[in-house]
């Protein structure tokens, strides 16, 4: 009776050894399963990351200097980890879109006792450029819709003796006031303004807020070289992102498109005050839509 009971207990505990050794198979399984997904998810978000900003860095050159854009995309994919030689960047639609793609390999680590030595990656993004079609911090001043050449000078804002109709260029935007004016001249009114939208007129000549905005704007460049319109930083104070607009009476506007000029001055009050820039072509941030008219502003976003 005791043998017989010995055997039992040494079968059981016979199984119950298989069993653990079963279980530890299954959660070393289990552990290689979890760290190595890690592993590959945390890689593939990377790797989205960096082509991602690649393109979308690279896309800020077109359609003007399309070899910059590639070059661009590349040092800034490379930048954030990406080794060159897995890199594939091709400019396409006319030089308006870059695509980047990107593929990576990634070192397991537990999934290599079940003979899987590595994971693989990949990422596409395609980043296209098209005139802005609706945007925020833009400036209270419009210039009417016409052929603008980049480079010229043009003005915004006419003086008090420029005018019949008692408006001089100023635009309400939230609302009339001197001071809602001068606020919006001096840093960019903060709402989103679309193509399409009906503006208010701002009456009245206004010129020692238009001053006192202006020539905080140009005091605040600082760059060195100073800043002209064929070499400017995009975040110059004294690049002022207009409305393009029509008018419709005395009172209203439409806009029809948005425009970028570097300004070059202001002069005087009453009668002489005149603000004055010259139209650039430029990157900025916005909505973009290829139907809108292209007045030398252009925005980008990732399409695929």
């Amino acid at each position: 009776m005791i043998n017989m009971n010995k055997k039992i207990f040494d079968n059981e505990k016979g199984s119950a050894m298989i069993l653990v050794a079963l279980g530890m198979a299954v959660l070393l399984g289990l552990v290689s399963l979890v760290t190595d997904t890690g592993l590959i998810f945390v890689s593939q978000a990377k790797l989205v990351n960096a082509v991602d900003a690649a393109a979308l860095a690279g896309a800020q050159e077109l359609p003007g200097r399309p070899d910059l854009a590639v070059t661009v995309a590349e040092n800034y994919a490379v930048t954030n980890g990406v080794n060159a030689h897995d890199l594939d960047i091709e400019v396409m639609n006319e030089n308006k879109a870059i695509r980047v793609q990107a593929e990576r390999n990634v070192n397991l680590l537990f999934a290599k006792i079940l003979g899987i030595n590595t994971g693989f990656v990949e990422h596409e993004a395609t980043a296209q450029v098209g005139p802005i079609a609706a945007t925020e911090g833009v400036v209270p001043l419009g210039i009417q819709e016409q052929e603008l050449n980049f480079g010229e000078q043009y003005t915004l804002k006419v003086g008090a003796g420029e005018s019949d109709t008692g408006w001089f260029g100023a635009l309400a935007l939230g609302g009339p006031g001197a001071s809602t004016y001068e606020e919006n001249l001096t840093y960019g009114y903060p709402e989103v303004i679309s193509i399409g939208d009906i503006l208010d007129v701002q009456t009245g000549n206004i010129s020692n807020p238009t001053k006192r905005a202006i020539d905080f704007r140009l005091l605040a460049c600082n760059h060195t070289p100073y800043c002209t319109v064929d070499h400017f930083q995009r975040d110059c104070a004294r690049l002022v992102k207009i409305p393009i607009i029509e008018k419709i009476n005395a009172r209203d506007v439409k806009v029809v498109g948005f425009g970028v000029l570097l300004l070059d001055d202001v002069t005087g009050q009453g009668n002489d005050s005149y603000v004055k820039g010259r139209f650039v072509q430029t990157i900025l941030p916005g909505e973009i839509s290829g139907e809108a008219e292209n007045f030398g502003v252009l925005g980008v976003k990732l399409i695929e």
